[in-house]
């Protein structure tokens, strides 16, 4: 099956300005391929610049508030660029509700990271600032030069048997997510060939000797215990030897020091 947005994907060249500063716009832009910088002229100095590439999205505030634009968007490598505007936007959003519960976890991840951002430049400063709203997602990839805590459980994949080791008390299953750049703790990206699991599926919990399963707001195609879908939201107890599905794709769970998964 084609790109149904095939026909909204607009060329553009390296050193193209997207749109400027200040400009009226009704649009916003998902990168197809390519690269595109965006920045604020501050004192005639490029200012909060980030460089977005596929799969990245820009100019959500113009569409969704009638504001001008807030920084300059530049091409940086040629690019192809879906240009989306209100009608299409509405559209995509009713017949996919994760669109939305991604752009909002994007637009989270960018105030974060401007809070941050403000954060270094004062302290730089030698400005003491305290910033409201100081609430920081955890990072799920372990640093590589931290030794991994024991094995709590593991999910083995049907079929290929593969391993997938639990080593945290709270840990996210999905897949990778380009636009907001979130690797899940289970990354069931390379088994799910078919795309049945959702970016931030399912968050698998240890507390107080007991696990949990809990299915993410927004996720699509399901969550089972036991062949019994659950639902969303609510924490569900897991057992040692069930049998839990992710979209299409099924595991066998298993406690760690439970029998042998052979």
């Amino acid at each position: 099956m084609g790109n149904p947005l095939r026909d909204f994907i607009v060329p553009y060249r390296k050193g193209e300005i997207v749109f400027n500063e200040g400009d009226s716009g009704a649009e916003m832009f998902v990168i197809q391929s390519g690269e595109v910088e965006l920045y604020r002229n501050i004192n005639e100095e490029k200012r909060f610049v980030r460089v977005f590439e596929k799969g990245d999205f820009f100019g959500e505030m113009s569409l969704l508030e009638s504001m001008p634009r807030t920084a300059t968007a530049e091409v940086i490598e040629d690019a192809e660029l879906i240009v989306i505007n209100g009608a299409t936007f509405d559209q995509m959003i009713k017949s996919n509700i994760e669109i939305a519960v991604r752009m909002l976890r994007k637009i989270s991840k960018r105030l974060r990271e401007t809070t941050d951002q403000l954060e270094l430049s004062l302290s730089s400063q030698g400005k003491a600032v305290v910033i409201p709203g100081g609430e920081r997602e955890p990072v799920s990839a372990l640093p590589e030069t931290e030794e991994k805590p024991p094995v709590l459980a593991e999910f083995v994949a049907d079929g290929s048997l593969k391993v997938f080791p639990i080593y945290r008390e709270i840990s996210l299953v999905g897949r990778k997510d380009p636009v907001t750049g979130i690797t899940p703790d289970v990354d069931l990206t390379e088994e799910d060939v078919k795309r049945s699991v959702s970016r931030r599926h399912a968050k698998i919990i240890f507390s107080n000797g007991q696990f949990y399963l809990a299915e993410e707001v927004g996720t699509l195609n399901g969550t089972f215990i036991n062949s019994k879908r659950i639902p969303t939201g609510v924490l569900t107890p897991l057992k040692s030897g069930a049998q839990v599905g992710f979209g299409m794709l099924r595991f066998k769970f298993l406690e760690c020091g439970s029998p042998s998964k052979g």
